[in-house]
């Protein structure tokens, strides 16, 4: 999994699953967080994240049926290696299946900034970083 801030500012993010809490990180403009992980059999695992740019905050699923359907071009069960791009930019959020450049045909627009945590798959209590 990527989360390229193409912002001007720098993103403070913070990443987590049910089991693994991969802790707040501060990606500067034109930079990358990355991480991998092993799904569960039964395709369970989901990934949420916080976002503060600014003033402004979001939450998103980062890893979950969204991601699937747009990155596992693959489909099933078993194992496999999956990427999946997520851009963060000033009018919003963007995933695709490749790195590619932007704007391209691979990104598709998934939301706004500020149109709040309704895509996030568990409770957060948001703390300013």
């Amino acid at each position: 999994m990527y989360i390229i801030n193409g912002t001007p500012e720098n993103i403070i993010m913070h990443v987590r699953s049910k089991d693994d809490d991969l802790g707040k990180h501060n990606v500067t403009s034109n930079d990358y967080y990355y991480w991998s992980f092993c799904d569960r059999l039964d395709s369970t695992t989901t990934f949420d994240a916080e976002f503060w740019w600014g003033q402004s905050y979001d939450c998103l699923e980062v890893f979950a049926k969204l991601a699937r359907r747009t990155c596992d071009r693959f489909g099933g069960i078993g194992f496999r290696v999956v990427y999946c791009y997520w851009l963060l930019r000033s009018d919003g959020f963007f995933i695709s299946p490749v790195n590619v450049s932007f704007p391209n045909p691979s990104w598709a627009f998934v939301k706004p900034w500020g149109s709040g945590g309704t895509l996030c798959s568990m409770h957060i209590v948001s703390n300013k970083a």
